[in-house]
């Protein structure tokens, strides 16, 4: 007999709109957009647990080869990059361009030696 009673069909309940009269308080939250609100703050508040228990069990000795080029200013890491001369830079900008005419020489090389 139950299996007679699920088979009916039955009513769905529907939430209400909103007032005209209470249109100046703004939007009517629905049940769903409450889940959906709710289910995002549960959510964050498990990522800021997690991020608290990693920075509570972090190993205090451990160390980063960037953190030799990092700063702290106002709690955030600033990376403070090498600054050398203009000199210095024009040189770093040569030696590069020599090392591409180089790598390029050796592939044309290669290539006629495997052409013939």
């Amino acid at each position: 007999m139950s299996s007679l009673r699920n088979a009916v069909k039955r009513k769905t309940h529907k939430e209400r709109g909103q007032p005209s009269f209470r249109k100046r308080l703004g939007h009517l939250e629905k049940h769903k957009d409450y889940v959906l609100r709710a289910q995002d703050y549960h959510k964050k508040k498990r990522k800021i647990q997690q991020l608290r228990l990693k920075a509570l069990f972090r190993n205090p000795d451990e160390f980063y080869h960037g953190m030799v080029n990092t700063k702290l200013k106002d709690g955030k890491h600033i990376l403070e990059r090498e600054k050398g001369t203009f000199d210095e830079i024009k040189l770093i900008r040569t030696q590069n361009l020599a090392y591409l005419n180089n790598i390029r020489a050796k592939d044309k090389s290669k290539t006629e030696r495997l052409k013939a």
